[in-house]
């Protein structure tokens, strides 16, 4: 008999959100999963305890700074600067979706589609052209839909992309000042510099 596993509401509500519907079951949403972790253990045996975020410094405009591998609880948030690969995103641009669309053009236009693109992804994705009413965003390059995240989702993979294309990235962005936001108010930054 196979083991059984219960899991609270809210991690069951977030594996649903990472899985591709009438495709994923829990067990390949929890299977993808353990497969990201374990690419990037090499990351977390290099030191005993993950990154931290640092003090405000002058250095960086005053603001806090996060490795991108120990990204902040990022509801509530929007970026206020985004830097992928020397290029600046536009105001209109602004916000941790376009960010992942754009990243998944990039790759397509690179030439890396299919299953190959798929296994990079981390979030729901179509082949083809899907609603956009469902949230869907086609991306002709990569010949597929990519599905809008909430931004800790949408982070997740946007950083798994930029590390597989060997992208830097420099986002800057600030957290909503509301009560239930993980630092109200502030001003903070994450870079990836391959």
């Amino acid at each position: 008999m196979m083991p059984q596993i219960n899991v609270s509401p809210s991690l069951f509500s977030q594996l649903q959100g990472l899985a591709e519907p009438f495709v994923d079951t829990p067990e390949t949403v929890i299977q993808r999963c353990v497969e990201f972790y374990l690419s990037n253990a090499t990351i977390h045996k290099a030191t005993d305890k993950a990154p931290e975020a640092t003090a405000a410094s002058s250095s960086d405009g005053g603001y806090m700074t996060f490795h991108p591998d120990n990204a902040p609880d990022l509801t509530f948030t929007r970026p206020v600067s985004i830097e992928l690969e020397g290029k600046t995103f536009d105001k209109g641009s602004l916000y941790w979706n376009p960010l992942l669309f754009e990243l998944v053009r990039q790759a397509g236009t690179k030439g890396i589609k299919g299953d190959k693109l798929k296994q990079m992804l981390l979030c729901n994705y179509m082949d083809g052209e899907a609603d956009p009413t469902a949230g869907y965003r086609f991306i002709k390059e990569a010949g597929l839909s990519v599905q809008g995240q909430a931004a800790n989702p949408a982070w997740k993979t946007i950083y798994h992309l930029v590390k597989t294309l060997g992208f830097s990235l420099d986002v800057v962005f600030v957290w909503e000042d509301k009560p239930k936001a993980a630092n109200p108010g502030k001003t903070a930054r994450m870079r990836y510099t391959p």
